[in-house]
């Protein structure tokens, strides 16, 4: 059998872009959605066993979601046609150690993402009902040194999208 050569884009991966730029818009949507799904339950003074389902579906799909995103959008960095010192001049958080706090880059977000130990989200409550807040709080360690990551999830969504968008870093930028 002789070896065809793909022309896909990506080292040969055949990614499907236009469904992680939907799942990146997913993203987005389960936080702008999630307080306003606790202020209608809240407002509507029942007790209705839906109205406490969206947070228990809401932190596996964000966690999976997260998951699934920062591993093409590291993909995607890897292959742009960015010098290493000009790739992700965006960023979308904090990350903090012993010995400092920076700015968290898009492609360090990736990283923290698919590397961390712990998730932990910043949630909310509204009465009754729990929502939420559209930062998500990452831990981890490289070598012996501990570190925290605090994601702001519009940003990362933002310079996401954009990346999935864009082919070249000036179409990114």
């Amino acid at each position: 059998m002789a070896e065809i050569e793909n022309p896909n884009f990506l080292k040969g991966h055949n990614l499907d872009l236009k469904q992680i730029r939907l799942d990146v818009y997913r993203l987005a949507c389960y936080f702008e959605a999630s307080r306003s799904f606790a202020e209608q339950s809240s407002a509507s003074n029942n007790n209705l066993f839906i109205n406490r389902l969206p947070l228990e579906f809401m932190e596996d799909e964000v966690s999976r979601t997260l998951l699934q995103s920062a591993i093409i959008l590291r993909i995607l960095d890897d292959e742009s046609e960015a010098d290493k010192d000009e790739k992700n001049p965006f960023y979308c958080g904090r990350l903090s150690s012993k010995s400092c706090v920076q700015k968290l880059s898009l492609r360090e977000a990736c990283n923290k993402i698919i590397h961390g130990q712990k998730i932990n989200f910043d949630i909310e409550e509204l009465g009754d009902y729990k929502y939420l807040k559209p930062v998500v709080y990452l831990y981890g360690s490289q070598g012996k040194n501990g570190w925290k990551a605090e994601l702001n999830i519009r940003e990362f969504v933002d310079h996401g999208a954009r990346l999935l968008t864009a082919r070249t870093l000036h179409e990114y930028i």
